[in-house]
């Protein structure tokens, strides 16, 4: 039997239909609801330490900056103390 292009496609689209009535039969049925449910709280989990690493990355960031910015006020204000010394010393 030789498929072409559109008779695949519309084979995948009505297997996926299948699939998916089957599956909300299932979950229906409740057979699966409380596994699922517990799956799903797993991915809370996740989302929680995701979340928590975000925020520890976004603070780390926060004060690289900050400290960044302190060292360039630093070194800017000692390349203005140099620059008040060598035009004193002309």
């Amino acid at each position: 039997m030789n498929l072409n292009e559109n008779s695949k496609v519309w084979l995948g689209v009505l297997g996926g239909i299948l699939l998916g009535a089957y599956g909300a039969a299932v979950i229906k049925r409740g057979n699966i609801r409380p596994g699922t449910a517990k799956i799903l709280s797993y991915g809370y989990d996740i989302k929680d330490r995701i979340v928590e690493q975000c925020e520890t990355i976004k603070e780390d960031c926060q004060d690289m900056a900050a400290e960044a910015k302190e060292h360039y006020e630093e070194r800017k204000e000692e390349d203005l103390k140099k620059a008040a010394r060598a035009s004193k010393g002309k």
